[in-house]
């Protein structure tokens, strides 16, 4: 009966141990940046930091000294040119628009998996309906769930298309894939 006993402390001491280590990182993850969480909550990318897209970013150190070694982690840098395909929506959405959106993110993660590694070529699906969002509809002329592609210039929109046969092509997830992959390289061979 006691090596139970002991069993179960010892498990409710891990036990416990591993909430507070949780926790902890969680709210040491809260007080940081979350670049993913930017990413979904902030629409247009942001500009590059130097005439050479490449820019040093300081790290910080920690608060409070620790014991443990700090591991420095480098972020990546911005290209000074890149091309964002941003997909407009709306809160609600038929199956059309979700259909959409799903085969243009793949047509450009299957075609260009290293432009999309390096930065050069960004993905966003974008909902209008939030206020943050509102002015793309009036800068990009929408009616309705769109593929745009975008060329940015050190941080500046420069040309960009509305790739309106999307709605025609959604019914041929091919046609649909070889369609957006061939309107993202003339805008990526264009930046060359």
């Amino acid at each position: 009966m006691k090596v139970k006993n002991v069993v179960s402390v010892v498990l409710l001491l891990f036990v416990a141990a591993s909430v507070v280590y949780l926790v902890a990182g969680e709210s040491l993850s809260r007080s940081e940046p979350n670049q993913a969480t930017q990413s979904a909550t902030v629409a247009e990318p942001m500009p590059a930091e130097t005439a050479a897209g490449r820019a040093a970013r300081p790290t910080e150190a920690p608060a409070e000294s620790t014991d443990e070694p700090v591991q420095v982690v480098e972020k990546p840098t911005e290209p000074q040119h890149k091309l964002v395909a941003y997909y407009f929506h709306r809160t609600q959405r038929c199956r059309t628009c979700l259909t959409m959106e799903a085969y243009a993110q793949e047509a450009l993660e299957e075609s260009f998996p290293a432009a999309i590694e390096s930065g050069e070529l960004q993905w966003q699906a974008v909902n209008v309906e939030e206020p943050a969002n509102e002015h793309f509809v009036i800068d990009f002329g929408l009616t309705s769930s769109a593929l745009v592609l975008v060329n940015m210039h050190d941080g500046e929109r420069g040309e960009w298309r509305n790739l309106e046969q999307v709605w025609e092509l959604v019914g041929d997830e091919l046609k649909f894939k070889a369609y957006v992959a061939a309107e993202a390289m003339l805008f990526l061979e264009d930046a060359s």
